[in-house]
């Protein structure tokens, strides 16, 4: 079922141009590239980070700017070009292939946000967009954009998209930085990047804790595009969810098998209802759920989720007990399916085409204990399949396949309702969009959670 006679439209509560400093114009139009979110002052508001790459795969610039739209500060050349070591092109930057390893958080909680992220030296002036060569890990102060901290780990310049002189362009595209606990501090203070088939560990001194080698590279056969944090065990450490593989706070395997094709997403979530023997593994592929060993608690089977390209968690169904997994089960297409926490599935439906049929999220725009809805691009959904939103004065995606409108969920200006923040890597603005009716006065301060600074966004 899909009814969009009930939908409504969402309040625009803000239009934030991206400052023309960091604006790139071509043939295309002018864009910015690809977006974060945190409050890099301080203040209690929303600010924004936008990032652009060379040759869409290192992070080359580093633009911040406030809700109003205006510069707090910027790193690196937005127009930055290196000759191609793997051809006679010149590698130019541009909007990022893929949301990449940029990210907003407190990492050394000191109360004040930092930037983490890869940086490509200035110094380069040749090399290739497949392999980390050139690449620096560094920490920027979120209120000026200073180096706090910079290395250059070995391990980390070794990555690269080959796998026996074998290129394999999918299971490097995807690099993103997860914030994680693994060393048993009050707050996560460390991260891991999935680059290409690697998985490197480090804390906040950039100091790497540990390196794990994937069995698991070609396409369709693949493990997790991007690798899920979270406390499988129990013991107050985060663990690694790579979809084929297991990995404990301190990079031991916990389990190492293939499970199923199309292993695109993964979370770790509470599944069970049993909060003290840690959080379930929940994988995209053939729709599974698994215990902290890699024991099945779930699974669908390939009949029924045949290509598991993203996989959500959240409670969109109110005549449900507990929360539903809210899949795209058969790859790029609008096909959704929700399932219940025993397995069954409750519904399917379509949802709106958009460029790369990718873009699930669970958003919590009624507040209290209302039932979730499904961010696909552009609108809302209920656990039901009806189209319950929409977004006026949203332009239409630009930029072909890779230009659409991802989204972050935050609560940005109002109450505890969850505001929606769209953004097209290819466009020159973000959205703000509020649930009616809106009453600034509720307001109490931005709150940074993992799901803004661990945003699924692309899987």
């Amino acid at each position: 079922m899909n009814n969009s006679s009930v939908a409504e439209p969402a309040i625009l509560y803000r239009k934030v141009r991206i400052p023309d400093a960091f604006i790139s114009e071509d043939s295309d139009g002018r864009w910015g590239g690809d977006i974060r979110i945190g409050d890099l002052t301080g203040d209690g508001n929303v600010d924004f980070l936008v990032y652009k790459s060379l040759g869409g795969m290192k992070p080359s610039f580093l633009g911040a700017f406030t809700g109003e739209g205006e510069p707090i500060w910027s790193v690196g050349d937005k127009d930055f070009t290196a000759a191609d070591a793997d051809s006679t092109d010149t590698l130019r930057t541009h909007s990022p292939d893929r949301p990449g390893p940029v990210a907003i958080y407190d990492i050394d909680q000191d109360g004040c946000s930092e930037v983490i992220c890869f940086l490509i030296d200035s110094d380069v002036k040749r090399t290739s967009k497949w392999n980390l060569d050139g690449i620096d890990l560094v920490i920027l102060d979120g209120k000026t954009g200073e180096i706090k901290q910079k290395a250059a780990p070995a391990e980390l310049r070794r990555c690269n998209a080959y796998v026996d002189d074998e290129l394999h362009i999918s299971n490097y595209a995807h690099q993103r930085l997860m914030l994680a606990n693994f060393t048993g501090t009050l707050q996560p203070q460390d991260f891991v990047v999935k680059l290409g088939n690697e998985i490197l560990a480090f804390d906040r001194e950039l100091r790497l804790l540990w390196q794990y080698t994937n069995r698991w590279y070609r396409y369709s056969q693949h493990s997790a595009y991007i690798p899920a944090v979270g406390d499988l065990d129990g013991d107050g450490r985060d663990e690694v969810n790579g979809g084929h593989f297991g990995l404990d706070h301190d990079g031991s395997v916990l389990w190492e098998k293939y499970l199923g094709d199309n292993m695109d997403a993964v979370l770790v979530e509470e599944w069970d209802g049993d909060a003290g023997n840690g959080k379930e593994a929940i994988l995209s592929g053939w729709g599974q759920v698994l215990d902290g060993c890699g024991n099945t608690l779930l699974k669908l089977g390939e009949a029924l989720v045949p290509h598991g390209q993203e996989i959500r968690y959240g409670d969109v169904r109110s005549d449900s007990p507990g929360a539903e997994l809210v899949i795209r089960y058969n790859g790029h297409h609008p096909d959704l399916m929700v399932v219940s926490n025993d397995g069954e599935v409750l519904n399917r439906f379509k949802v709106d085409d958009s460029p790369n049929n990718t873009g699930l999220e669970i958003i919590r725009w009624n507040g209290g204990n209302a039932a979730d809805l499904i961010y696909s691009p552009a609108a809302l959904y209920d656990g039901y399949g009806r189209k319950v939103v929409t977004f006026l004065d949203l332009p239409p995606p630009t930029g072909g396949k890779m230009g659409w409108y991802h989204c972050f969920p935050a609560n940005v200006c109002g109450d505890e309702r969850e505001e929606v923040i769209l953004y097209d890597p290819c466009s020159d603005a973000v959205y703000i969009y509020t649930p009616p009716p809106f009453d600034p006065t509720a307001f109490c301060g931005y709150r940074h959670t993992p799901r803004q600074y661990n945003a699924r966004l692309i899987d």
